[in-house]
């Protein structure tokens, strides 16, 4: 007999990831693809109390605090702001204070 023949065949060692190791990447993929889909796609609320800041600015109109220049300006220093929001966040909805019930971040008007 020849070596060959008599030589038993070798045994393949399996050198992939184990049960533990599939686990462990599948729910770091798994928390990677919430936390990706959160920050970038999903629909965020941001309220604008709207109306308590016209009544305010009213109040300071009415009361001689402020001129009609300084009100437009300011009307237009509000636009400014919901256009910087709405375009350094397009994935956030602006809606007006008095729609929301609860759990919106509030867009803060100086």
């Amino acid at each position: 007999m020849s070596e060959e023949t008599s030589r038993q065949p070798e045994k393949q060692t399996h050198t992939g990831p184990g049960y533990l190791e599939v686990i462990i990447l599948a729910l770091i993929l798994s928390a990677a693809t919430v936390i990706g889909y959160d920050r970038m796609f999903a629909q965020k609320i941001k309220i604008l109390d709207l109306k308590g800041y016209l009544r305010t600015q009213k109040a300071l109109l009415a009361a001689g605090e402020l001129t009609e220049q300084q009100w437009t300006m300011k009307l237009d220093t509000v636009e400014q702001i919901l256009n910087s929001e709405a375009t350094s966040h397009p994935n956030h909805v602006i809606v007006l204070k008095d729609v929301v019930l609860r759990n919106g971040n509030e867009i803060q008007i100086k």
